[in-house]
């Protein structure tokens, strides 16, 4: 049988502390998960240890084409096709 912590027809999880991260699918209004125990952040906006987002802009990374390496490498291609 599982247990629950429930006292008097009230859940812990009902009174627990809320997340404070804004979110677009709640129209820029704050995260209703409850927050981590001692943390002010929920466990997908980063309340636990190694979640949240990679440090940069790894996560919009797909293939690099458009990175600012491979259009420079690009044009100075392009620059030595033309003076030869």
């Amino acid at each position: 049988m599982k247990t629950t912590s429930c006292t008097e027809n009230s859940y812990a999880f009902n009174n627990a502390p809320r997340c404070g991260a804004k979110t677009k699918r709640n129209h820029g209004n704050p995260c209703r998960s409850p927050a981590i125990r001692g943390k002010s952040r929920c466990r997908i906006h980063g309340g636990s240890k190694g979640s949240g987002g990679q440090a940069g802009n790894r996560n919009a990374l797909k293939h690099g084409y458009t990175t600012t390496a491979v259009k420079q490498f690009r044009a100075t291609v392009k620059k030595l096709l033309k003076t030869a």
